[in-house]
């Protein structure tokens, strides 16, 4: 489906969500949204030809959404609301219940939009600690997923997975070494939850065979990601990497929740 296609209500929710009925779109200024759709969609936001409908940011917005096909236009919704859910103008003193149901109204049409893309479990990009490096990191890993482009995601999701075992790590006192490889981290893991005692054999011969799943995904990384100027992973072994990867980390989000209770 195309943006044209849905429903002058649909169109009205859209509208709601970004802020868009006085012609503004969220706080964007004129500067700020060209940078945004050049960076994020490779599109020129002040290009003629997305004037025919009238020259304010949320026209040129909307001419922009009909010139997309489907899932295109889709990426840029979810991307937008991501920009959204940062600004305290929006969160913050809105009421949760009405921001859950805009929420939902919104997604319905974004999903209407994506058409056949397949849902992907997120779970495994788990915030675990305060930091804005971090969010932004698992806001772009989710762009990329949600848009069914995996294969963009490679880098930034081994870069996650270096970020998480670090961290589960440090919580142990275990140092780590700057440059030390992701199947090395992912090994002194296993090695202290053996120590630990809290897992059957079976979870732990889990993890001991995961290591060889993140000694390839570094080769991943360095030869078949957006890392350095390489040939990207087919799409379809991008996704198999990405939920074979997620499988892990989210047995290690369910059981290393009890780690020091």
């Amino acid at each position: 489906m195309k943006y044209s296609e849905l429903k002058r209500s649909e169109k009205r929710t859209i509208d709601t969500a970004l802020d868009m009925e006085g012609g503004y779109v969220l706080d964007f200024s004129n500067r700020t949204i060209e940078e945004h759709f050049e960076d994020e969609f490779d599109i020129e936001f002040y290009s003629q030809k997305y004037a025919i409908n009238g020259e304010s940011k949320a026209k040129r917005t909307r001419t922009i959404l009909e010139m997309l096909e489907g899932p295109k236009a889709a990426l840029v919704l979810r991307n937008l609301w991501d920009v959204r859910s940062t600004l305290p103008l929006y969160t913050g003193d809105t009421d949760p219940s009405q921001e859950q149901a805009l929420s939902e109204r919104y997604f319905a049409i974004v999903a209407k939009l994506g058409g056949d893309t397949p849902e992907v479990d997120l779970e495994a990009l788990d915030s675990f600690e305060e930091s804005d490096t971090l969010h932004t990191l698992i806001q772009s890993i989710e762009r990329d997923i949600r848009a069914d482009c995996p294969e963009a995601a490679m880098d930034r999701l081994h870069l996650f997975c270096v970020k998480r075992f670090r961290q589960l790590l440090n919580a142990r006192q275990i140092d780590t070494q700057r440059d030390e490889p992701l199947h090395s981290l992912v090994g002194k893991y296993k090695k202290a939850l053996e120590s630990e005692g809290r897992l059957s054999a079976m979870s732990i011969l889990f993890i001991r065979y995961s290591i060889a799943v993140f000694e390839k995904f570094n080769e991943i990384r360095n030869d078949r990601s957006l890392a350095h100027d390489n040939t990207l992973l087919d799409p379809k072994e991008a996704r198999f990497v990405f939920d074979a990867v997620g499988a892990v980390l989210r047995f290690i989000k369910s059981t290393d929740s009890e780690f020091g209770s």
